[in-house]
């Protein structure tokens, strides 16, 4: 019996290799393209990001463009493509990440139960959005995450990462660009209150 997570990640792959192929017989606007360094940092951590044709956080899945990459070349062909109109969503599942979400009045201490966890959770990498901030973790290979999850923690859910643009305020009346608070800092292992027992393999 073929594991659900496994043939899903072979149609995922499949469809990258058809959109590798695809921007392969197409030109590239002319000129050099020089991506954001928030977009250069998270290619350099594996993260698959995509491009949304909408500055809203709530936007529909049809303003996604193509399948979640890691490919410099395509990410620099959609930059180049969408320039700064677009945002940026990053695959967690696919890019075995760990999006915490919380805010300044609720951070999430309960996540971090044992011994010097939440130190780690103030040294990973971690962004703001207008009302909630995220720290991301790397998940370890052979590892998946608990069986008890948190409302704060995505892992199977996209989040918009930096150089993201939202408009913001009663009538949209202003915009707030999404910034890593330390753009040096490295992406952590998850801790071990977040994850499960090493996966056996088959």
């Amino acid at each position: 019996m073929i594991d659900e997570d496994y043939f899903l990640a072979e149609v995922a792959e499949n469809r990258r290799r058809a959109q590798s192929a695809a921007r392969s017989r197409c030109a590239l606007p002319a000129g050099p393209c020089h991506l954001p360094l928030a977009l250069d940092l998270m290619i350099e951590n594996g993260g698959l990001v995509q491009p949304v044709l909408a500055r809203s956080p709530f936007a529909q899945r049809s303003a996604r463009v193509g399948v979640p990459s890691a490919e410099r070349e395509q990410i620099e062909y959609w930059f180049a493509c969408c320039g700064d109109e677009a945002n940026w969503l990053l695959d967690t599942e696919s890019s075995r990440i760990i999006a915490i979400e919380f805010t300044s009045y609720a951070p999430p201490y309960g996540l971090f139960r044992r011994s010097g966890e939440y130190q780690a959770f103030e040294r990973t990498l971690r962004f703001d959005t207008p009302e909630r901030s995220f720290a991301l973790f790397s998940v370890p290979p052979g590892r998946r995450m608990a069986n008890g999850w948190s409302h704060n923690v995505r892992w199977r859910t996209p989040v918009l990462i930096p150089p993201s643009r939202v408009l913001w305020g009663a009538d949209g009346e202003y915009e707030f660009e999404f910034s890593y608070v330390d753009p040096d800092a490295p992406l952590l292992p998850a801790p071990e209150t977040l994850l499960g027992l090493p996966v056996r393999p088959y």
